[in-house]
């Protein structure tokens, strides 16, 4: 708030110097110039809510302070010296370097006006009442707002805005810009502009300005309307803007339909100016108060809308290369997992992986070992989705690694533990079940650090579940665990699995659950992959539609009846 007393006191006393030394050189009979000044002062405090300054690029405000003293009553002979002393004014504020270049050598301030009652008989052609007008203006609004609330695509959505305006007010042109420094001309479909305002939307443009591919309102330099909304002079709808490309194009023998002027709403979004929208008339007098009110008013929609679409495109993108490198590290996750099962004398091996997410905690592998003999790792990381693989990727690196360096389980999975303690910071953890089977003792030795005890199957059809073991692995020390040993008899099956298999529910949240699990092993064939495949089946048939919750991995081993390499990933 300091800061910003401190710049109207600035802007105070600079233009109290600016008219005392303005006045200073005025002849005794000069008064009505000064008074002419100061009541124009005035008007622009009341209107921008600061003190005024003069600039280069006054002639709209000149011109909406004529349009309000004629408004207002004033006679013809009233606004004739107005506009004198206005000239005087900037003519010396020219001449003194207070400005670079006064608006009444670039603009024709001197056009005639149309009196009030021509303006009466022009609102009273467009509607018979006030009241009339209202509803018109409430009804676009209302239109406008359904269409921005379904609308993401700026282009669309900024071509019908500009079709609204033209039929509710009755004109037959208008156009859009977008400012590219706001980040928006990409999603309008059209090539990178020649300048940094990108044309977005336009209707019933006249010749002059659709020649050319539309030349004359695309290329450099900024258009007096952009030029304003540069310099934040253009903060509301504002009425006779003398439009630069219109002269432009008729300097160059081109047909404007006698277009000279376009009103302007600027679109703010978030208090920075996104573009802006003209509307084009023959006369600079024709948009009334009323008009510039719903101007801004749509405009303000415009701008939300705009800033929506922009955010919405934002997400997208970032969306899209989220789902772009997921991707990536979901395929390169899967090359981590075995891409076919070993071939093991005796014996048959299946596993089937499914995530829940792009990529998952879960992972299951096959480690070769001396004297032919061969490791079987099964493991779930706590969480989901990339923290889960990233775990799961260092887990299984540790795993490769100490397994070529022990000769049991436990002692492997001992050693993982506590390098895990070191390498990793987080609060995350693992499960594991990691086995060394020996085919030709048809020996099977396993620890298990916190994971679901596998199910046997044995020949006779009984299922029962193998040693629970220790703790989960990652979090605590010391660290205990032991060995297993399990003999496999001929038509032995092992079952191991990850708790997002037992974890499924149904339409009615009800768990798949152990005893399913068990009784579905029970009641399957004897083949490694057709096991697996009744398991998924009866899961399917279990969980329905409804989305798989967590990361499923299934290993199965079968002695004697599959001798075949089977996998399914």
């Amino acid at each position: 708030m300091a800061g910003s007393s401190r710049t109207v006191f600035e802007h105070k006393r600079e233009m109290t110097k600016s008219v005392e030394q303005f006045a200073a050189q005025l002849d005794s009979g000069d008064s009505q110039i000064l008074a002419d000044l100061c009541h124009f002062d005035d008007w622009q405090r009341q209107r921008q809510g600061r003190p005024f300054l003069p600039d280069t690029v006054d002639d709209v405000a000149i011109r909406s302070y004529l349009l309000h003293l004629k408004l207002s009553g004033a006679s013809r002979s009233i606004l004739q010296r107005t506009i004198a002393s206005l000239k005087c004014f900037y003519d010396w504020a020219q001449a003194n370097h207070v400005i670079a270049k006064s608006p009444f050598d670039s603009f024709d301030l001197n056009r005639p006006l149309l009196s009030r009652e021509q303006i009466r008989r022009r609102e009273e052609t467009r509607f018979a009442n006030p009241t009339d007008r209202e509803i018109v203006h409430l009804w676009a609004l209302n239109q406008l707002a359904e269409h921005l609330n379904r609308c993401a695509d700026i282009r669309t959505l900024l071509d019908t805005v500009v079709e609204t305006l033209v039929k509710v007010m009755g004109l037959k042109t208008a156009w859009a810009f977008l400012w590219t420094k706001a980040g928006l001309h990409t999603a309008t479909g059209t090539a990178d502009p020649p300048h940094d305002f990108a044309l977005a939307a336009c209707c019933g443009l006249p010749p002059g300005l659709e020649r050319d591919n539309r030349r004359y309102l695309c290329q450099p330099p900024d258009c007096h309307c952009q030029v304003l909304l540069r310099n934040d002079q253009l903060v509301r709808a504002v009425n006779i803007v003398e439009c630069t490309r219109l002269q432009d194009s008729t300097r160059h023998a081109g047909d404007t339909e006698g277009l000279l002027f376009h009103a302007t709403v600027p679109l703010i979004s978030q208090n920075r100016p996104v573009g802006l929208i003209n509307v084009a008339t023959e006369q600079w007098e024709f948009l009334s108060p009323a008009d510039l009110q719903f101007l801004s008013a749509a405009g303000s929609q415009v701008a939300s809308s705009l800033e929506r679409a922009r955010l919405f495109d934002l997400v997208e993108r970032q969306r899209t290369h989220l789902e772009q490198e997921l991707e990536m590290a979901r395929a390169v996750q899967k090359s981590l997992l075995p891409t076919h099962p070993p071939n093991i004398p005796g014996f048959a091996l299946v596993a089937d992986w499914r995530s829940a997410r792009q990529v998952a905690g879960d992972f299951y592998d096959f480690l070769s070992l001396p004297d032919g003999r061969w490791g079987l790792v099964l493991a779930d990381v706590s969480g989901k989705g990339a923290p889960a693989a990233l775990y799961m990727a260092m887990t299984r690196s540790l795993i490769r690694s100490e397994a070529n360096r022990h000769t049991n389980p436990a002692a492997v999975l001992k050693e993982v533990n506590r390098r895990l303690l070191v390498e990793s910071s987080n609060e995350m953890f693992v499960t594991v079940f990691y086995a060394i089977l020996d085919p030709f003792e048809r020996l099977l030795t396993y620890a298990n650090a916190g994971h679901d005890p596998p199910l046997l199957r044995r020949a006779s059809g009984g299922v029962e579940r193998l040693a629970s073991g220790g703790l989960i692995m990652g979090l605590f020390e010391p660290f205990t665990l032991s060995d297993e040993k399990l003999s496999l008899e001929t038509g032995d099956t092992l079952l191991a699995y990850t708790d997002g298999l037992t974890d499924s529910v149904n339409h009615q949240d009800e768990d798949y659950g152990h005893t399913r699990l068990a009784d579905t092993l029970s009641s399957a064939p004897f083949a490694a992959q057709d096991i697996l495949a009744h398991i998924l089946k009866d899961l399917e048939t279990f969980a329905g539609p409804v989305p798989q919750p967590d990361d499923i991995t299934l290993l199965v081993l079968t002695s004697d009846w599959a001798l075949g390499i089977v996998a399914t990933f």
